[in-house]
């Protein structure tokens, strides 16, 4: 049954983060899958990524030359060619032990899905578990495009035919290529499905671009999301952002700078009230389930990191 399952590739963008790349290797060394071909694009890296990378020499394909970012590298490693179905993993995440099987073995049997996801856990810098990631949910394309993205990266696996039909990656964004994919391949009418189980752990020791993009990753999801038809920036994006004017508004006050700190709170209630969807969320529970988690996921971090 194996021998006839699709050849899969999964291609790691890759750039100084050798401490974690090795972990990340042996989770896609270790799947018990037949038709893995698997890819890292390291962007120049000066520190030990390329002594981890040649001690892998007769095991993975692997490049290292500048290149111009995060999606960029992926994309060079998609065009280099393989797989009938594709992922990237990052160079700080790892894959669950059985994650590639079972999505092969789903899209074989669901011909009509492009797109497979599953749950995904959060781990500290040292790979420990921290908690479950609680925003996944099944899919809904209203959703995703009005309320959050839900999907988290490393846990989703897609069909080569799909990314080529609506034209691959944005090389030119920076933060939110994922969502964009999402967007564009649930706008042409490719099929998503959601399994219950963990395919993936995400890397949380608060350095992640997502954790420190600030305002220019929100405006670039925004921007995503009017792209695709969103009236502003979705609902959940709108919660961070009112995070991150809050926080100016603390720091501000600190310095007595009281203009700015009204200003920045100003911005804050301006997210939210201008949205109902954003008010709405703000009466479900599984909205301060995510938020709580969070708050969780920091402390717990933060420990770790004192340890």
């Amino acid at each position: 049954m194996k021998a006839l399952l699709p050849s899969v590739l999964i291609v790691t963008p890759s750039f100084n983060q050798g401490q974690y790349l090795d972990a990340t290797i042996q989770s896609v060394l270790q799947q018990d899958y037949p038709n893995l071909l698997y890819r890292v694009i390291d962007g120049g890296s000066t520190d030990t990524t390329l002594d981890v990378l040649r001690s892998y020499d007769e095991k993975i394909q692997w490049v290292s030359q500048p290149d111009d970012g995060q999606t960029d590298a992926i994309m060079k490693g998609f065009d280099a060619g393989g797989g009938q179905i594709l992922t990237w993993l990052n160079s700080d995440d790892t894959l669950a032990p059985d994650a590639v099987g079972r999505a092969a073995e789903y899209l074989t049997a669901h011909p009509e899905v492009a797109v497979v996801y599953g749950d995904a856990d959060f781990i500290d810098p040292a790979g420990r578990f921290l908690g479950k990631c609680a925003h996944i949910e099944p899919f809904d394309p209203w959703r995703l495009l009005h309320v959050t993205d839900f999907i988290v990266q490393p846990a989703a696996f897609f069909r080569r035919s799909a990314l080529e039909a609506v034209g691959g990656l944005d090389r030119k964004l920076h933060w939110s290529m994922d969502y964009d994919l999402w967007l564009k391949l649930s706008k042409a009418g490719f099929q998503f499905a959601y399994i219950p189980y963990t395919l993936a752990s995400y890397r949380w020791f608060g350095e992640n671009k997502s954790a420190v993009g600030g305002m220019k990753r929100l405006e670039e999801v925004e921007a995503v999301a009017r792209r695709h038809g969103a009236p502003g920036m979705p609902a959940y994006f709108r919660l961070e952002a009112v995070l991150v004017h809050l926080t100016a508004a603390v720091a501000h006050l600190r310095c007595k700078n009281l203009p700015d700190a009204a200003r920045a709170v100003a911005s804050a209630i301006r997210c939210v009230i201008t949205s109902r969807t954003a008010l709405a969320s703000l009466l479900d529970p599984n909205t301060w389930k995510i938020i709580f988690t969070g708050q969780v996921l920091r402390r717990r971090t933060r420990r770790s990191v004192s340890t």
